[in-house]
């Protein structure tokens, strides 16, 4: 069997398996998530990549229960979502991950990657992540306290076009990750540049930096 790392390399689309059934993560459960910024030529391989880290993962005796690959839809962003059992098992995750990750690449696919541990503050809606659906989602980090970044779950239940929002907040308390489901992008634009959401989380920076549009690719449930 290969390496992770040598299946950048080997992968192509043709091996894509994207699919899956919809999967969701449970107020208070451990989330290990990790965000790669690469190429847009080699955002393929990195999917393919994390497939195979997740399948690995789920073989092994980590407590892995569901988990999700999302491509940004600029194709600069892969971010992987693996529900864990907690600190141990994300400390054997991380172990695991460095010993073939993707910065071993870098260069080719790569420019970086973050890897945490988060746990789910807050829920509300169908925050299902469902590679079928064409509703809009779109993945946000912001170095916010998870108890402010809440209250985003109450203010965007209320806005047009809303299907559900999940919020993960870092082991540290320091950061936070808010996955967007809105039933067309047009509205849930809406909803980040109104007047409640910047005064919860601030404003979009103009570089969208701190937020993506993103496609579910492949879910592990």
């Amino acid at each position: 069997m290969t390496r992770p790392h040598e299946d950048l390399q080997r992968h192509t689309p043709a091996d894509h398996r994207p699919g899956g059934v919809p999967v969701t993560f449970a107020p208070g459960a451990w989330c290990a998530i990790d965000v790669v910024h690469t190429k847009a030529e080699r955002v393929d391989a990195g999917i393919s990549a994390y497939e195979t880290l997740i399948e690995k993962a789920r073989s092994s005796p980590l407590g892995v229960r569901v988990a999700a690959v999302l491509r940004s839809v600029n194709d600069r962003r892969v971010i992987a979502m693996v529900d864990i059992e907690g600190h141990a098992a994300f400390h054997h995750l991380q172990s695991s991950w460095d010993n073939h990750h993707l910065v071993a690449q870098r260069d080719d696919v790569a420019e970086s990657s973050t890897l945490g541990l988060y746990r789910v503050a807050a829920s509300t809606g169908d925050a299902a992540i469902d590679p079928e659906s064409k509703d809009a989602y779109a993945f946000e980090h912001v170095a916010l306290a998870p108890e402010r970044v809440s209250a985003l779950a109450a203010a965007a239940a209320k806005a047009h076009g809303f299907r559900g929002v999940v919020v993960f907040g870092a082991d540290d308390d320091k950061g936070s990750i808010i996955v967007y489901h809105f039933g067309h992008a047009v509205d849930l634009d809406t909803f980040r540049a109104s007047a409640e959401a910047q005064r919860i989380l601030g404003p979009v920076r103009a570089d969208g930096e701190t937020i993506s549009a993103v496609h579910p690719v492949r879910t592990f449930g």
